[in-house]
């Protein structure tokens, strides 16, 4: 018995494909975009403790000479690279 060639169906897996690139995509940019996040958090708090770490080795004479106290020290950190700091 033959067949009929014709009676065959072909799915049409073209939407299939292209709805798979695009979750494929979309998946790829979610974790380029989570990475990025992560490794901005991490360099401004690198930054931040780099900057607490200048402050804490200032004396107390010059710390009242920039406004500040020993204990605000951590505040006036974050408060300098979130607002302040140029990046020098």
């Amino acid at each position: 018995m033959k067949n009929d060639i014709s009676a065959i169906v072909i799915p049409n897996l073209w939407p299939q494909l292209r709805y798979a690139g695009q979750r494929v995509a979309s998946f790829g940019i979610m974790c380029a975009f989570t990475s990025y996040k992560g490794v901005a958090s991490f360099v401004t708090n690198l930054q931040i403790g780099r900057m607490e770490s200048v402050l804490r080795r200032m004396s107390d004479k010059e710390l009242t000479q920039i406004g500040i106290t020993r204990s605000e020290v951590k505040r006036h950190a974050r408060f300098l690279v979130a607002h302040e700091y140029d990046g020098l």
